[in-house]
């Protein structure tokens, strides 16, 4: 693992802390993060496209859209495994796993499944025009690949998150109501 930002060092840092104060421990890697609450790039999209006529996305960096509801819903069934009779001893529910939404994308295509949900809802659609990352520069770099791969989640746990897009779909049903009220 090569951090190539002083945020991805962090984490890094943070799971090295983790691996040795721990003993048996569970981390779980995750990206591309969205949900109703907080900030993040769901919302951050329905707030710019009532904003602007048009909007540039980057298309070149690739990963999986991950509900945080999925999240919750995955780490409760981890914590619930791991306090069963004997689950002490099954060394494959311990360690370091991934877990995303099923499926990759691009942003400017995760972009555009949430402008075609939103549509649904009344929610203006901007034009989207996909850019390179050079276009868009950001103090932070970012990886041109944030596919994770999740098997080994699946394997221990047998848990598997739904499509990305049909996560997507619930968050923006949740979403647009607000949104349209805010223009209201």
């Amino acid at each position: 693992m090569a951090p190539i930002s002083v945020y991805g060092a962090s984490k890094a840092a943070g799971e090295d802390a983790v691996r040795a104060a721990a003993g048996r421990h569970a981390i779980v890697r995750t990206a591309w993060v969205y949900s109703p609450h907080g900030q993040n790039f769901v919302k951050t999209m329905l707030r710019l496209g009532r904003e602007r006529p048009e909007l540039g996305i980057v298309d070149d960096q690739h990963g999986c859209p991950t509900s945080a509801a999925d999240i919750a819903d995955a780490l409760v069934a981890m914590a619930l495994r791991m306090t069963e009779p004997g689950a002490g001893g099954h060394d494959a529910l311990y360690g370091t796993f991934h877990f995303t939404g099923m499926g990759a994308t691009t942003w400017y295509g995760f972009a555009r499944e949430i402008f075609a949900l939103a549509a649904g809802h009344g929610h203006p659609v901007p034009g989207l025009r996909p850019i390179a990352t050079s276009d868009y520069p950001t103090p932070a770099a970012r990886p041109k690949n944030s596919v994770l791969d999740c098997s080994r989640l699946r394997a221990a746990y047998g848990i598997e998150a739904p499509p990305w897009r049909d996560s997507l779909a619930a968050c923006i049903a949740r979403l647009c109501p607000q949104f349209l009220e805010q223009t209201a």
